[in-house]
């Protein structure tokens, strides 16, 4: 048992799910943007069920470690959501939680800087420009991913996962060119959620900048 909990609360694991969490997004990447045969769709099911199970056994385990339950699911309830797998055919439009999924690599990057050297070799709003950089990712990422599965085969400015991604950046940017707009509900309400980070984003980026230029002459 103390094994166990060594392993869970260890930054390995941390970094383990990390990248399960990154591979899971890539398979869905995959899904939405390539042209896969039947078989290959069945492959990367069965890969992404493997990955659900890791995920729901390190859940199970945490609930079972923790001294308060009821905190953990209100911590970690995305977790389990997130790791529901969806057969091939059922319900194909939940396949876009596992993004949910990257959350993991926002909290690894969070205990990098806590737990490692990395705290001691980069300044204190160094950690915090690589704690938002982590954040800017997945959010990229999401966004991309959300708008590729509402819009594909709707929206004719949105051919590929590149176009998403194109679109995503200029939505967060705030910079709004308008060669492609969202044409569904769906595809709407990521842009707002987009519009909301995007604004988000400016002010905490202006706070970094401006903490920073506070306090050099406070060292000197």
């Amino acid at each position: 048992m103390f094994a166990m909990k060594k392993y869970h609360e260890s930054l390995t694991g941390e970094i383990v799910l990390s990248i399960l969490a990154l591979i899971s997004v890539g398979l869905l990447v995959l899904e939405l943007s390539a042209n896969l045969a039947p078989n290959e769709v069945s492959l990367l099911n069965r890969i992404d069920i493997a990955i659900a199970l890791v995920f729901i056994i390190d859940f199970v385990v945490g609930l079972r470690l923790s001294d308060d339950k009821k905190a953990y699911w209100k911590h970690n309830w995305y977790i389990l959501l997130a790791s529901v797998p969806i057969p091939d055919g059922v319900f194909q439009s939940l396949r876009i939680l596992r993004i949910l999924r990257l959350v993991r690599l926002i909290r690894m990057v969070a205990r990098v800087n806590k737990k490692t050297l990395l705290a001691d070799i980069v300044s204190q709003n160094g950690a915090r420009y690589l704690y938002t950089i982590s954040i800017i990712f997945v959010v990229i990422i999401a966004g991309a991913a959300s708008i590729f599965s509402a819009e594909a085969g709707t929206n004719p400015q949105i051919n590929n996962f590149f176009d998403a991604i194109w679109w995503t950046c200029v939505t967060i940017t705030t910079v709004g060119y308008g060669d492609i707009y969202p044409v569904t509900w769906a595809g709407r309400l990521v842009a707002i959620f987009l519009m909301f980070f995007g604004v988000g984003l400016v002010g905490a980026i202006a706070g970094i900048v401006g903490s920073s230029i506070i306090k050099s002459p406070e060292q000197n």
